[in-house]
């Protein structure tokens, strides 16, 4: 009986451990849904939404990669920098250089919004596959 008791307090123990050990690897699982490369579809400017490419601007130009381990890196108008980022299932939060920027995330796609003299501009980003 003793010795039955001693397993159970093990077992018991062993799966406390357990869990607290893994509590932190969902927050990874979670990010898997946004991990990778993010290019521009399309903007909204003045009202008026155009695909990207129509812009005539190099897609590098923009874009994100979010990694699982939560950095990120982020190019806006051609300046790349590293950042780290939180999901939070409607948006992604990220932070970089001191800055901040929160972007809309809704069926599979992200959305960044710049305010530029009254006028809100929107950039629509879907994760890159192999075509893109």
């Amino acid at each position: 009986m003793v010795k039955t008791a001693c397993s159970a307090a093990l077992l018991t123990l062993c799966l406390v451990f357990g869990l607290i050990l893994f509590s932190g690897c969902g927050d990874n699982a979670q990010n898997n849904e946004i991990v990778g490369k993010w290019v521009p579809a399309t903007a909204t400017i003045n009202g008026e939404t155009v695909q990207f490419g129509e812009l005539n601007t190099d897609s590098d130009k923009f874009g994100f990669v979010f990694e699982s381990n939560g950095s990120c890196e982020i190019t806006i108008a051609g300046t790349k920098n590293s950042g780290t980022y939180t999901f939070n299932e409607t948006s992604v939060d990220v932070e970089y250089g001191g800055k901040s920027e929160k972007l809309r995330y809704s069926d599979g796609m992200l959305t960044l919004n710049f305010n530029y003299n009254n006028e809100t501009t929107s950039f629509v980003f879907t994760k890159a596959t192999e075509t893109n």
